[in-house]
């Protein structure tokens, strides 16, 4: 489990987190606004995708449930279980919207968008930094914190690869027309 000087750390980096988060969604958006405004379908797609989301979600936990019922003990921190029902649940969210073209809302910058996500990645990155120098990825006997940043890459490279996909698919049929 956490130490207090770590919860704390952890803590504070949250806070600040969704204050940053905050800022650069009103930067990111050309209307200087909070909110993404959606037309008419995306919103119909997004209530969808949520819905997916929703259910991934109660899947990974009615498995978590499971494995808690046998009391098989997973390698793994308490609290990067939990995140993983939040990971899961955004990333089937993301990848979904993507893909059915309710990703980018109508007042959204798509290049500070693009920026804010690759500082995303690079500030993610930069705990891991540790790995390389041989640290642990274990706390405890157990997989710890460093594994949060490693999911949230995955929810990017999720995210970064269906973009990819789905623009290649549109040029595609683009060409086609």
């Amino acid at each position: 489990m956490f130490e207090a000087g770590r919860a704390s750390g952890a803590a504070v980096g949250l806070i600040i987190g969704l204050i940053l988060a905050l800022i650069l969604l009103k930067f990111s958006n050309t209307n200087r606004k909070f909110k993404t405004e959606y037309d008419e379908r995306q919103r119909e797609v997004r209530g969808t995708a949520y819905m997916y989301g929703f259910y991934a979600t109660v899947i990974y936990e009615a498995a978590m449930l499971l494995f808690s019922f046998t009391e098989i003990e997973l390698p793994v921190e308490n609290y990067i279980l939990h995140f993983g029902a939040i990971a899961i649940g955004c990333t089937v969210l993301c990848v979904y919207s993507i893909w059915k073209g309710a990703y980018w809302g109508l007042n959204n910058d798509h290049r500070r968008y693009k920026a804010v996500i690759a500082v995303c990645i690079v500030l993610n990155m930069l705990p891991l930094i540790g790995l390389l120098r041989g640290e642990s990825l274990m706390e405890n006997g157990k997989i710890g914190l460093p594994m949060l940043n490693i999911m949230v890459l995955i929810m990017l490279a999720a995210a970064g690869v269906t973009y990819l996909i789905r623009q290649a698919v549109d040029r595609k049929e683009a060409e086609e027309e």
